[in-house]
């Protein structure tokens, strides 16, 4: 069954259906192409087929569905002594109830199954034929299997098995479930593999089609207005699909082809136009895609089953007759006077050259989807252009600056900056937009400091001091890049002009306010405006959003450090929900990324990494190069909980290799995972104790709570203490409980390893309670397995049980698995030492290396003077931490030194 992925349930029906002694014995299959009839019955004739019983299984075929008699010789040649001779001479003369006693017979000899797949296609001989097989059934152990498409089953067929009844079991094969996805694409994170199910209708065919395309060619694979978007065109997609389409009749292939250009539609007029039939004609070429399953007719309006199909369709004809058909559409349609919109998905893809209208209309069109589909728009007003190249918009602008926002919203970045360029240089209305737009560019493409010469010659410009979105995109640009004085300049230009009337732009400015007053450690107003933002942001509507969404994600990184992150997650699901619905794709790796850190806050490890990855591909499409490794750095951290050691140095190494972020806060945190992940690793040359603090910031804690750790581990406990003390001192200026309780793990640990039980149990309840204030599940685990090992530690064995218990609940919960083996490693070296404990359990070997390591000696100087190898070493001392109850080498000493004044038992 393992085999059998993704239609395992189906499988074991019709298998318990196939062996009930007294069941029926013709089976039908129904489903729609694709959906993996054939592949059931293939595992079905391997199971049936393992228990002796003779399996006889043909396909019909479309290319012989005229062909007398085909599917019944077809059957006949399966027997070894089969006389095919009388079909081939005169298959008109066959007599049907001498061939059904034929094939009684030899069906009859053994326990026998008979599969015709794709019954659809069989010709009405052979149908004639199996009814006469199945009103008479030839044996008791003998069954007939029937594969069909869905809605085409064969008619000939229908009376016969009225006359059976209860004889008859119909199988109707449902879409994949979200189960049966995650079995045929376990690679795949869970959000991605969660639309490319719906994308595919649940359709395994086109499930799989679907995962082999980039996130561009996905989007234009199944968009639905356009089949001819430029990125649409991969001929692998479609071969499957096209291999049959490409066989229709002339009339049957036309109307496929006009129904792909025209798209869904009630219009018969319109279908007529572009196919050029006649309504005749167009209505038995419709009735006919119907039944073989390619177009549904449903409330008068004709559509494709799915929008692969009709991608296919479109590419059936040459790009010649589409650019025509596209035009006898367009000029149909302006007959009938349908709406702008409409008739432009055709002016963009007919030959108007020339045609003054038809340009003109494009760029109404072009100007009118700017806000909501700035990728349609982008190609309008392209069209537009190669039509005529000097045109200009109705409000009198340049139609080259429209192009560049529609290029720069759609997330293309590079082509929006080759467009803008010059306008940026042009004098004129129009400079001040065009610098704004051309500075966003250089922003995501990673050149900051052009980006910050450009915003600051557009708001230096004269008039342009009370400019809001310039002023807002300064302010957001140098906040990112550590520059704090210069953005809250920014920030307090725009409170002094009349911009922050806008709703979207004041939200903006009271989130990029927050932001300055945390970094420089202002708590109490941080917050404040904080939630003044939060409350403005919650206010506006979606188009307001739209219009002030680059700020969205701003917000959420305060939400984040305000250990607020359930509201931030909130906020920024709301803001990848519009900019996909507007098409505002250039934002989405910024939303993504704080997306992937705020789901990993709180534990949701599997959604994290489906954000993580959403934001790493959407900065590739979009050439957005510090997302990346940022994003990158979030997936690190999820996989040092959830996976294994191998899996988390070969993923430090891919973030280590790409390029640092740009933006100095970006590049920062990724230095710091980079680095802190190193050190528990053993990876690479990292001496994270060794670094000196950096600026105050709202993770400070954390972070020298991590260096901590590492000093602890190298037995620097001096160097310990000095972090120790000033993670504290961070700790209580910020007042977050997340730092709060990092810095308190941090102090458990330290006194952990000094041997004060006292200190350090009252610490890490104090860590455990702060991680539970800021709904950090993984962490306060964490600090839970800690408190496990101090009361094991000292002797309180029920206590430390019950906080075990409670970190393996916190652990499963997020899937933190390798934190699961460590809480089960924790039980064990607790359960062993219930009984005994104490050097005497060392062997004379271990107490030498324990003697050593005591004393301060590495492990490469330890198997130096032992005359072992630094992996024996290694291994010996993890006998001993677990033989000792102790986390770490630094308490080896205080613990031998115990033990041996203990008194002896």
């Amino acid at each position: 069954m393992k085999a059998f992925v993704g239609r395992a349930h189906e499988l074991t029906s019709l298998d318990a259906v196939y062996s009930a002694a007294d069941g029926p014995w013709v089976f039908l299959v129904e489903g729609p192409a694709g959906i993996g009839k054939s592949r059931l019955l293939g595992e079905l004739s391997k199971q049936v087929g393992a228990r002796a019983v003779q399996v006889v299984s043909v396909p019909a075929t479309e290319f012989e569905e005229s062909t007398p008699l085909q599917l019944i010789r077809d059957i006949l040649e399966q027997f070894p002594d089969a006389d095919t001779a009388a079909l081939d001479r005169d298959p008109s003369g066959a007599d049907a109830r001498e061939l059904a006693r034929l094939l009684r017979r030899r069906l009859g000899a053994a326990p026998a199954m008979l599969i015709i797949d794709d019954a659809h296609w069989a010709d009405a001989a052979s149908l004639r034929v199996l009814a006469l097989l199945i009103r008479s059934r030839p044996d008791a152990s003998t069954r007939v299997v029937l594969a069909y498409r869905e809605g085409q089953f064969p008619a000939l067929l229908g009376h016969t098995l009225r006359a059976i009844g209860s004889a008859t079991f119909h199988l109707l094969i449902p879409p994949l479930s979200p189960a049966d996805a995650a079995a045929l694409l376990p690679g795949i994170p869970s959000g991605r593999r969660d639309r490319l199910l719906t994308a595919s209708h649940g359709n395994p065919l086109y499930l799989l089609l679907l995962a082999r395309l980039t996130p561009a060619e996905f989007d234009a694979a199944v968009h639905e207005d356009d089949p001819a978007a430029p990125t649409a065109d991969h001929s692998a997609l479609d071969r499957t699909i096209r291999a049959e389409l490409v066989h229709l009749p002339r009339r049957e292939r036309l109307v496929a082809q006009a129904a792909a250009v025209c798209g869904p539609t009630a219009d018969a007029e319109l279908l007529c136009a572009t196919a050029e039939l006649n309504r005749t004609e167009l209505t038995a070429g419709i009735d006919e895609l119907a039944r073989r399953g390619w177009l549904t007719v449903t409330g008068g309006t004709v559509t494709f089953r799915h929008p692969l199909i009709r991608t296919a369709a479109y590419r059936l004809a040459g790009h010649g007759w589409r650019a025509e058909a596209h035009a006898r559409a367009a000029r149909t349609l302006r007959a009938a006077d349908a709406p702008l919109l409409t008739r432009a998905r055709h002016l963009e893809h007919a030959l108007c050259g020339g045609d003054e209208e038809a340009v003109a209309d494009l760029l109404r069109a072009a100007e009118q989807t700017l806000a909501t589909a700035p990728a349609t728009s982008a190609r309008w007003i392209a069209a537009a252009l190669q039509a005529a190249p000097h045109q200009r918009d109705s409000a009198g602008l340049p139609v080259r600056l429209l192009l560049g926002r529609a290029l720069l919203l759609s997330g293309t970045a590079e082509s929006a900056r080759a467009v803008l360029e010059p306008l940026a240089a042009q004098p004129g209305p129009q400079q001040t937009d065009a610098l704004l737009l051309y500075a966003r560019c250089e922003r995501i493409l990673g050149n900051v400091d052009t980006a910050r010469n450009l915003l600051a010659t557009a708001a230096d410009r004269p008039g342009a001091t009370g400019n809001g979105p310039v002023q807002l995109e300064l302010a957001i640009l140098e906040l990112q890049d550590n520059r704090d004085a210069e953005g809250a300049e920014r920030v307090r230009a725009l409170f002094d002009s009349d911009a922050v009337s806008d709703p979207a732009i004041r939200a903006a400015a009271l989130t990029l306010r927050s932001m300055g007053q945390l970094a420089g450690l202002d708590m109490t107003a941080a917050t404040t405006s904080y939630r003044a933002a939060e409350r403005e942001f919650a206010q506006l509507t979606d188009a307001q959003v739209r219009d002030g969404v680059h700020a969205v994600s701003a917000l959420g990184w305060m939400a984040y450090f305000l250990d607020d992150h359930r509201t931030g997650i909130a906020h920024i699901e709301r803001a990848i929900r519009i900019s996909r619905r507007f098409g505002q794709s250039f934002i989405l790796p910024e939303l993504h990324t704080v997306q992937a850190y705020s789901l990993a806050k709180l534990g949701r490890f599997e959604e994290s990494l489906a954000a993580a990855e959403d934001a790493a591909e959407s900065a590739e499409l979009f050439g957005y190069p510090d997302v990346p490794p940022l994003a990158g750095t979030i997936k690190l951290r999820v996989l040092e909980a959830t996976s294994p050691r191998a899996e988390v140095l070969r993923w430090w190494r891919i973030v280590d290799a790409m390029p640092r972020p740009v933006m100095r806060w970006w590049r920062a945190v990724v230095d710091a995972a980079l680095s802190e992940t190193a050190a528990r690793l053993g990876a690479g040359d990292a001496n994270i104790t060794a670094l000196q603090p950096d600026r105050a910031h709202p993770t400070q804690p954390t972070e020298l709570a991590a260096r901590t750790q590492a000093a602890i581990a190298q037995g620097a406990l001096d160097t310990a203490a000095t972090l120790v003390a000033q993670a504290e001192a961070a700790a209580h200026k910020l007042g977050l409980p997340g730092q709060s309780a990092a810095a308190a793990q941090a102090r458990a640990e330290y006194a952990s390893a000094r041997g004060d039980l006292a200190a350090a149990g009252t610490a890490v309840q104090i860590a455990i309670e702060e991680f539970g204030r800021a709904a950090m599940p993984v962490q306060r685990g964490q600090a839970l397995l800690l408190a496990a090992q101090l009361a094991g530690r000292g002797g309180d064995f029920t206590r430390a049980t019950a906080a075990i218990a409670a970190a393996r609940a916190d652990f499963t919960a997020a899937g933190a698995f390798e934190l699961l083996v460590e809480a089960t490693a924790v039980q064990r070296r607790l359960a062993g030492h219930q009984t005994v404990s104490g050097a005497g359990e060392l062997t004379e070997r271990e107490r030498e290396v324990a003697d050593l390591a005591a004393c301060g000696r590495t492990n490469k100087e330890i198997a130096a003077q032992l005359y072992l190898s630094p992996r024996t070493v290694e291994d010996h001392l993890s006998r001993i931490l677990r033989k000792l109850g102790l986390t770490s080498r630094a308490g080896i000493a205080h613990r031998l030194a115990e033990l041996d004044a203990a008194p002896a038992r």
